[in-house]
């Protein structure tokens, strides 16, 4: 039997938003809880925004990219076979998951706010999650769709940067 969509691309069963805000807590309770960790550094919060704000930028126009090509933003298993365009133009050029990229940035953001080490924790726990229930399941959707277009697109762009 050979393979189908459904075999290779499973729904996450938490969406992204919410692992992005469950990692966000987790850093929070980190900071809270561990305040040996602590570091100071000049302006924290000015950098945060900073940080944050370029996060944002990244999210949007990943998505204005998308929004373009007229293709989806939240890829499922239902959406994702259904797409007939690759999008490798824009932001889509420097890394193949630009909106992840954008959330692990607001994190990296929140952890300067936070002004303790320990939250990098919530960054690596984000990114490892996304990685394994999100983008590699994305990845061997889109490699079934798009065939030897997007194994030339994921020899010459990064997953992450």
């Amino acid at each position: 039997m050979g393979k189908t969509i459904d075999t290779l691309y499973m729904d996450a069963k938490i969406p992204p938003d919410i692992i992005l805000l469950s990692c966000g807590t987790l850093m929070w309770l980190l900071a809270r809880y561990l305040p040996g960790f602590g570091f100071e550094i000049g302006y924290h919060a000015v950098l945060a925004l900073i940080i944050f704000l370029s996060g944002l930028v990244i999210i949007f126009s990943a998505k204005a990219t998308l929004y373009k090509h007229g293709t989806t933003e939240r890829p499922g298993r239902r959406s994702l076979p259904e797409v007939s365009t690759l999008v490798t133009t824009g932001i889509y050029g420097f890394s193949r998951n630009p909106v992840y990229l954008g959330m692990a940035v607001l994190l990296i953001g929140w952890t300067v706010m936070l002004t303790n080490w320990t939250a990098i924790i919530g960054v690596a726990v984000f990114a490892g999650v996304i990685t394994g229930f999100q983008i590699i399941p994305e990845e061997k959707t889109l490699e079934y769709v798009f065939g030897d277009e997007y194994r030339r697109y994921k020899s010459r762009v990064r997953r992450w940067i």
